[in-house]
C-alpha cells in the first residue's frame, strides 16, 4: 500500500504495519489509523503518522524501558510505550508527555493514548532527563 504524507512524501507499507487506535488520540479522535515511521535523520525519535490526515504526524520517543511507568502501569509483555515529544528550537527546552503515553499492543496492533492519574508524571517532562535513552 502507499500513502502520501506531507512530511515524508510517499510511504510504502503493508497492512500488517498499520496501528489501529479505536478512540484516536487526545484532540485527534477522528484519526484512527497510524504508522510508526523510523526516520534515520530524526533518531532516536520515531514518528506516529496518521493515515487519515496527510498533514498529521507526531514525534515520539520510546519509553518502554522507563521503568517508572512501564513496570507500574504496563507490566504486560509485548507492549511498547511511546511519549509524544514537543521539540523546540533550543533542544534543552524540548519536552515529552509522560502523563499521557501512547501504548501499543504489538500482538493485535492496537494503540491507545492513556492519561495516567499520577502527579509524579508530567505532561512537560524535560527531554534532557532521557539523556541515557537518547544516547543509545
Amino acid at each position: 500500500m502507499k500513502w502520501k504524507n506531507i512530511q515524508f512524501g510517499e510511504l510504502e507499507f503493508e497492512e500488517k504495519h498499520v496501528l489501529n487506535f479505536p478512540y484516536g488520540l487526545i484532540g485527534f479522535e477522528e484519526n484512527r489509523k497510524f504508522l510508526v515511521v523510523n526516520d534515520e535523520e530524526s533518531e532516536p525519535f520515531r514518528w506516529l503518522v496518521s493515515l487519515d490526515d496527510p498533514e498529521l504526524s507526531f514525534p515520539m520517543i520510546d519509553v518502554s524501558t522507563y521503568s517508572e511507568i512501564s513496570n507500574k502501569y504496563f507490566p504486560k509483555e509485548n507492549v511498547t510505550l511511546f511519549a509524544v515529544a514537543s521539540i523546540k528550537e533550543h533542544f534543552d527546552e524540548s519536552t515529552v508527555n509522560m502523563r499521557s503515553p501512547i501504548v501499543i499492543d504489538n500482538a493485535d496492533r492496537k494503540g491507545k493514548q492513556i492519561v495516567l492519574d499520577d502527579d509524579v508524571l508530567m505532561v512537560r517532562t524535560p527531554l534532557t532527563s532521557f539523556t541515557p535513552v537518547l544516547m543509545e
